[in-house]
């Protein structure tokens, strides 16, 4: 029978029996699948079997309600980068790339006429010693009394003569001009006033907006290309313009200046700081808006690595860049002198990878999207309708199919939404989609997929290929079946040297390009009982990732929901469950850096199949996957010797193969496809094959995200895999663990591996070495390298039953933290409703519960928990954190347990933490009280006030930690959580 709803558990952290009988204790994390391989039709026959059946197509969610359409068929413009409506009339602006403007009026057969020609026009591109020319244009805005004062002002870059100099100083302007009154109008290039003036280079931001208050506001960004992050350390500098929001006057002028600073400008009087900074700790601010309504900023912040960011920003705001990026730490140790304000949206680059900012509709075409915020992605070409409550987000609908490269934003007179396609050079705006009707008719069970002629006895239909991979991935004991099926007589096209694929993202050069509705399927097992069926599908246009529970039965499976569920392993006791990964969490690995499809790339095929032939070879004879040269013609088949030019893996299993060759395979499989350029790792870490040792930016290099309390810590220490950050997390539970998705628990014979590698690193022979070593071993859990040799023993099983009770009994009274983190899934559970959660505890295992809020009033008063220690609610407790009285009106369950979780994530500003050194040497930290020229006064974890003198405070930094600790649940069972969230719940 098939579950009513996928329940909702806490996550397997015992060694269990099942898993050691299931091949725990195995190497390969695959198995044979069954079905011949790609070429058999008949014994020896080259040919295929087409795949008939599939029901594959579409998506299980309901199609977008609108449909993105050009609004004026006749006009196209060579790489435009912005839109703007000229004031008191129905006549538009957009600007390309170039630095050349066009005006065009709103109507059917709108045709463009010039509005400007900026690199052929100005005459004041001389001005600047080392500029050659116009570069880009980026922002444009009318003076809010433009009818009558004819004022535009433009943002745009100059181009240095010199190419050893990639940031020209001073090279991006902010000008104003007067335009024409004529029919149609123009600028008038000699009325230039350069007004401002900044660092040129990468991340240039240069938009314009005229806020309700009649002041110009100005986008900053970083001034640097994407890595190293933030090279200049400017985002949290307000020394100076870049990585801001600045606001300027330009009505006056002051100090010799073309423009005032506004005496309410947050930092006027902040010494050393730039007076026209409004806001800052952004890195490439791209498109930003005034709700015509409430006057609120919105913009959009194009992320680093792994999230793009919206913003609602206020004066003196700290946006985090580069100390975060998005709820990332990256320079954690730099911050500025207000506290981080969390984004107001943060999108991973599963979905979106280069946000365009958008506006909050004010139309009424619409009355279904009035109030929320429209903004889009440019690399991803996604579209989204957001609605907020204070602080929070609470709805992000995506409102239309992935169609344009949205790279700007405007409204007319009517609020009615246009944007800008800058790879097509068209202006487009939104009809609904009257065919937009519900969900597609996707398969719910795995039998519909058409993938299985007999799901019962997981027999593959016909067409559906087999195959095998060199390195497989850790999947905590589970082995792997894997098929690859494509529609018809359809194949995917492997290009040598890759080629960009028209609707995916235009900086990747994808080796394998799949046909519309191709299926990757993989079956996972554990002891013998099927646990689930992953499909990877691709749409035509975007790659989407399910997965299928296996009924209890085996005779089917079931579609998980989209943000994934736990399955109760019956028969092994309490406690013991499978976690099924959201679609979100799928697609941050099966990503574009990754080419989407991990498993099925020429390294990964290049090795024996099913039927003994090279995969490779066979596939490509079997017509699956075609060879292609760069200009798309068809090339021969592989044979033996073609094949074996080609990357290849190497199989971690295989003792006859160089240690680092299996070392480095390992890694690429289970770490590489984050740690790669672009891949989405936070820190510079390169894993992914073919980078050689000296690329990975590791061996010898300190960690910058913790070093666990290692002495003399390195990424990888040569020689001492005890003293090896990535050793470390790769051997631990919980958090900050190694690979972030798809494991749990440590490989035994991954770390293995992995130890006896690092440990040759420090060979002077080059040879295997000895066994892993460092400083002498000792048996103190409070060394962070002693308890690693101790977990290892414990997870391999070498301690004898006393002396492992002795450690266990140690390690289960260690404090939350990475050392207990060590052991964490080898303590004893106490199974059912009594088992805490301990430091790695899943947000679904307390969500699933019903809370008792009078059980939960009386937790939250209670010593164990000690929460009014720090809170008030009513006229009980101490006001040292935010006061709860009505939490609940204003926070949702989820955001209250991911807070009490994850208490440093996201930090109100008003109750960030800050560190002061004095001159003697003391570092008090706490909430900052009052601050004047006299003291400093912070209010401690405790409630008490600590005044220091002004003289004696050395520094005074905002900090990235919570006062409220880590590990707050860890002693509760996931009733108890229940409980006190239920309480909480109930403040209003």
């Amino acid at each position: 029978m098939p579950p009513s709803s996928f329940r909702i558990m806490l996550r397997l952290t015992t060694i269990a029996p099942l898993l050691l009988a299931a091949g725990h204790i195995a190497w390969r994390g695959s198995a044979e699948g069954k079905g011949a391989g790609p070429g058999a039709e008949g014994e020896g026959s080259p040919g295929r079997t087409p795949w008939t059946t599939s029901r594959v197509s579409g998506s299980p969610d309901p199609p977008p309600p609108f449909a993105v359409v050009r609004a004026f068929p006749g006009l196209k413009f060579e790489h435009p980068l912005l839109i703007a409506r000229v004031p008191g009339s129905d006549r538009f602006v957009v600007g390309e790339q170039s630095g050349v403007l066009h005006s065009f009026a709103d109507g059917p057969d709108a045709r463009a006429e010039p509005f400007a020609d900026l690199p052929g026009e100005l005459e004041t591109v001389h001005l600047l010693d080392g500029a050659e020319g116009v570069e880009a244009v980026y922002g444009l805005a009318f003076h809010p009394d433009f009818e009558r004062n004819r004022h535009c002002f433009v943002s745009y870059t100059l181009r240095g003569s010199d190419p050893r100099r990639p940031n020209l100083p001073d090279g991006t302007r902010v000008s104003r001009f007067e335009v024409t009154r004529t029919d149609p109008p123009r600028i008038d290039p000699s009325t230039e006033v350069i007004i401002l003036s900044f660092l040129q280079g990468g991340h240039n931001g240069g938009d314009l907006r005229f806020g309700p208050d009649g002041m110009l506001y100005i986008s900053s960004g970083d001034a640097a290309s994407p890595n190293p992050p933030d090279p200049f350390n400017t985002g949290q500098d307000i020394s100076d313009l870049l990585s801001s929001i600045l606001r300027i006057d330009v009505d006056r002028t002051a100090e010799g200046k073309n423009y005032a600073i506004p005496a309410d400008n947050p930092f006027v009087a902040v010494e050393g700081a730039r007076p026209e900074v409004w806001a800052y700790g952004l890195r490439n601010p791209w498109r930003m808006s005034f709700d015509r309504e409430t006057g609120e900023l919105f913009v959009g912040d194009v992320g680093w690595e792994l999230w793009e960011s919206v913003h609602r920003v206020e004066k003196g705001g700290n946006y985090g860049w580069s100390a975060m990026e998005g709820p990332q730490p990256i320079k954690s140790g730099q911050v500025g002198p207000t506290p981080i304000h969390p984004p107001l949206i943060e999108l991973p680059h599963s979905i979106a990878c280069s946000v365009t900012g958008g506006l909050v509709y004010r139309g009424g075409r619409f009355p279904e999207l009035r109030g929320a915020y429209v903004f889009g992605d440019w690399e991803t070409r996604r579209l989204w309708a957001a609605r907020f409550d204070g602080d929070r987000t609470t709805e992000m609908t995506e409102i239309a199919r992935p169609s344009v490269r949205f790279v700007a934003f405007c409204e007319d007179r009517e609020g009615e939404l246009y944007f800008l396609d800058q790879e097509e050079g068209t202006v487009h705006t939104l009809e609904r989609d009257e065919g937009a009707a519900g969900a597609a008719d996707f398969p719910t069970t795995l039998s519909e997929t058409g993938l299985f002629a007999s799901v019962e006895d997981h027999e593959p239909a016909e067409g559906v290929v087999p195959y095998d991979v060199n390195s497989p991935q850790w999947l905590d004991g589970a082995t792997a079946e894997r098929w690859v099926a494509f529609p018809g007589d359809s194949s995917a096209t492997f290009y040598e040297d890759g080629k960009p694929i028209p609707g995916l993202v235009s900086w990747h050069s994808f080796r394998m390009h799949f046909p519309k509705d191709a299926v990757l399927v993989r079956t996972l097992s554990l002891g013998g009982r099927r646990l689930e069926t992953q499909l990877l599908h691709y749409d035509g246009v975007d790659w989407r990732a399910y997965t299928f529970a296996w009924r209890s039965d085996q005779s089917d499976a079931d579609l998980v929901p989209s943000e994934g569920g736990e399955l109760e392993l019956p028969g092994e006791g309490p406690g013991r469950v499978w976690q099924f990964p959201s679609r979100s969490q799928c697609m941050s690995c099966h990503s574009n850096q990754s080419d989407y499809a991990l498993a099925f790339l020429p390294e990964q095929l290049n090795r024996p199949g099913h039927d003994g032939r090279n995969q490779l070879v066979a596939l490509t004879e079997a017509g699956l996957i075609r060879r292609a040269d760069d200009e798309d013609g068809t090339l021969p088949p592989f044979d033996d010797e073609s094949a074996a030019s080609e990357p290849r893996l190497a199989d971690p299993t295989d003792e006859g193969q160089p240690i680092e060759a299996r070392a480095l395979s390992y890694l690429h499989a289970n770490c590489g496809h984050c740690h790669s350029e672009h891949g989405g790792g936070a820190v510079p870490l390169r894993l992914k094959s073919p980078t050689p040792v000296d690329g990975m930016n590791a061996v010898g290099i300190p960690p910058t995200r913790g070093d666990f309390g290692l002495p003399d810590a390195r990424i990888i220490a040569p020689g001492d895999p005890y003293a090896s950050t990535l050793y470390f997390r790769m051997a631990k539970f919980g958090r900050d663990r190694m690979p972030h998705i798809g494991s749990e628990r440590p490989h035994e014979q991954g770390l293995d591996l992995v130890a006896r590698w690092i440990t040759q690193l420090g060979s002077s022979e080059g040879g295997e070495g000895g066994s892993p070593g460092g400083d002498a071993p000792g048996r103190d859990l409070a060394r962070p390298s002693d308890a690693m040799r101790l977990a290892r023993e414990v997870g391999r099983g070498e301690l004898a039953p006393p002396d492992r009770d002795a450690v266990m009994s140690e390690a289960a009274g260690l404090p939350a933290g990475p050392i207990r983190e060590l052991f964490e899934g080898y303590l004893p559970s106490k199974g059912g409703a009594g088992r805490t959660l301990g430091s790695v505890a899943r947000p679904r295992a307390v969500l699933s519960l019903d809370g008792d809020p009078a059980r939960g009033e009386e937790l939250f008063w209670s010593q164990p928990v000690q929460c009014g220690t720090c809170h008030r609610i009513g006229d009980r407790g101490t006001p040292v954190g935010p006061d709860l009285s009505n939490i609940g009106a204003i926070r949702s369950r989820e955001d209250l347990l991911d807070s009490l979780l994850e208490p440093s994530r996201r930090i109100e500003p008003k109750f960030a933490s800050y560190a002061a050194a004095t001159t003697d040497g003391r570092f008090v930290t706490g909430l900052l009280v009052d601050r004047d020229e006299h003291a400093v006064v912070l209010r401690d974890g405790q409630g008490k006030q600590v005044v220091l003198p002004a003289d004696e405070v050395e520094e005074l930094r905002p900090s990235l930690v919570s006062l409220m600790p880590d590990g707050q649940l860890a002693d509760l069972t996931a009733q108890q959580a229940a409980d006190l969230l239920a309480y909480l719940e109930s403040l209003r």
